[in-house]
């Protein structure tokens, strides 16, 4: 007798129902929440970026060498490893296309625009760090609004500095270290993304240590010293690439006929002219860090009493020696300190204000837990966020007070009108020195030539000036005079520079810019000797 087989049942499974499904996994609530923060910072920083803040040197000089890399090149003048050059690498992939296209009205401002990009990442990974680390969704929240409307952010985060394309990179870092998942992937990942910012900005390497801890400071996992060896290995080799390339352009050791990476680094660590002690009076340093308070005390002051907090948790221990790291060079220092410095820890205090608000919070929970349970049970979230959105209308009030400047000024008309007038009248076969900050554009306006559209402190500081131009300052016929042109003269002491603008006259001025001829030295008598190069 036969026993009939029962047909298998099949479950079909629609492919809609399929990606319905992924994508539900994939937009979790803090990835969407992550993205609309990251939209809004993206617009607050691409809002009227080519008027406010004020162009800078310093931008100048990564948007040209960001240039010269569109053309094959590491630089306009002679690369002097001041800089890996990664950083300017990345600018010039993310800014040719509005450079090319001339978007922002100025190729300075058509640089710019990509610093929302990084801006806006930076921002949505306060808020998904500090998720990560358990911390409630209306602090995250508070600590990403606060991070954006910094008055430093909106200064300093929306100009062409290397510290800003490499602090997504260092909270990336921390974000994979901080993976639950405790995969060997994510720690190789962090030790990637950790090498990526040193090399696009060295002084990202102060995070260092907390990026370890962060993936450290937790209960032990198997595979923790693959992860560790992974983290190192992947990112020595990384770093690696900087030394390898000078070793491979036969610039690394000190030769007095070229340039070298040992050169460079000596200079940036023991000889350049520093800043003074903090507590000395009158000193640079001290001065700069009373700007930064009083630009943002609320990031700065209550950022750094959370990050004691913090110092108390495990899970945010990592954000004090962050803190702590970028405060060390500032306090056990002197050396030169850099206005931009404090672009890479403003993500840090706010993480250490959403972090240490979780914390208090928690310790208040278990107060009402003990007193009044049933308070906390039916009105805790609501609380919460309560006192999130109370605390978030005090850096909105600050920002309303800077809206006008911020997103309707323009900082930048006199350069514009100056720009606008040398292009008009300067012959483009006469040399003209000029601030980095105007060199780019004036150099696409139709001079391309290095050596006679030449930036300011080369002249002094490039010994090619004296091949291209052995008759010294008296070659020079124009001189373009910017708000830091003097000070620059003075403090670096650049002597040519300094005669030809003494043998100048003013031809035209648009506020604090200033065209000068320069007027050629007479020529000498029979038996007189003729002016020193």
């Amino acid at each position: 007798m036969s026993t009939a087989l029962e047909p298998e049942i099949v479950e079909v499974v629609d492919p809609r129902t399929r990606r319905a499904e992924r994508l539900r996994r994939l937009l979790t609530r803090d990835r969407i929440t992550a993205l609309a923060i990251g939209l809004c910072a993206y617009v607050l920083g691409l809002w009227n970026i080519a008027g406010s803040p004020t162009f800078q040197d310093d931008e100048g000089t990564y948007a040209a060498q960001a240039a010269a890399v569109l053309e094959g090149d590491l630089a306009p003048y002679t690369y002097w490893y001041d800089h890996p050059p990664l950083g300017w690498i990345q600018l010039a992939i993310g800014g040719w296309l509005p450079y090319l296209l001339g978007i922002g009205g100025s190729d300075l401002a058509a640089f710019r625009t990509v610093m929302p990009i990084a801006f806006a990442a930076s921002a949505a990974l306060v808020y998904l760090i500090l998720r990560r680390v358990r911390v409630r969704t209306a602090f995250a929240v508070l600590a990403s609004v606060v991070f954006a409307l910094s008055p430093l952010s909106l200064e300093l985060g929306r100009q062409v500095f290397l510290d800003n394309v490499a602090t997504p990179w260092v909270l990336l870092a921390v974000y994979a270290a901080l993976s639950p998942r405790t995969a060997l992937w994510h720690h190789v990942g962090s030790g990637l993304f950790f090498a990526v910012a040193v090399l696009t900005k060295l002084t990202s390497a102060i995070f260092g240590p907390a990026i370890m801890l962060a993936m450290l400071g937790r209960d032990g996992w198997r595979g923790r010293s693959f992860s560790i060896v992974g983290f190192l290995t992947v990112g020595g080799l990384v770093l690696a690439l900087f030394p390898v390339m000078a070793i491979l352009r036969g610039e690394l050791l000190s030769d007095p006929n070229r340039v070298s990476l040992q050169d460079a680094l000596a200079y940036q660590f023991l000889s350049r002219s520093g800043s003074g002690w903090l507590w000395e009076e009158g000193s640079h340093r001290g001065g700069l860090v009373a700007s930064w308070v009083a630009q943002d005390p609320l990031l700065l002051l209550a950022g750094v009493a959370a990050a004691l907090a913090c110092a108390f948790a495990q899970r945010t221990r990592w954000i004090t020696v962050a803190i702590a790291g970028f405060a060390l060079p500032i306090v056990a220092s002197q050396g030169y300190l850099p206005a931009m410095y404090v672009i890479g820890v403003l993500p840090f205090l706010a993480l250490a204000m959403g972090a240490g608000l979780d914390l208090a919070w928690r310790a208040g929970e278990k107060a009402l837990d003990a007193r009044a349970p049933a308070i906390r049970e039916g009105f805790g979230t609501v609380i919460a966020t309560a006192v999130a959105v109370a605390l978030i209308a005090v850096p909105a009030v600050r920002f309303v007070e800077r809206a006008p400047e911020v997103l309707a000024g323009d900082a930048n008309g006199d350069w514009k009108r100056t720009l606008a007038w040398v292009t008009e009248h300067v012959p483009r076969d006469e040399v003209v020195l000029v601030p980095y900050s105007m060199w780019l554009d004036l150099d696409t306006a139709g001079w391309n030539d290095p050596w006679t559209l030449i930036v300011l402190e080369k002249v002094d500081l490039d010994s090619q000036f004296d091949v291209e131009h052995p008759d010294g300052w008296t070659e020079i016929r124009w001189i373009v005079e910017g708000p830091t042109v003097r000070p620059n003269i003075e403090h670096l002491g650049l002597e040519t520079a300094g005669r030809a603008l003494d043998a100048a006259e003013p031809v035209v001025t648009f506020g604090e810019w200033t065209v000068h001829a320069v007027v050629p030295p007479t020529p000498p008598q029979p038996g007189a000797t003729s002016p020193a190069p």
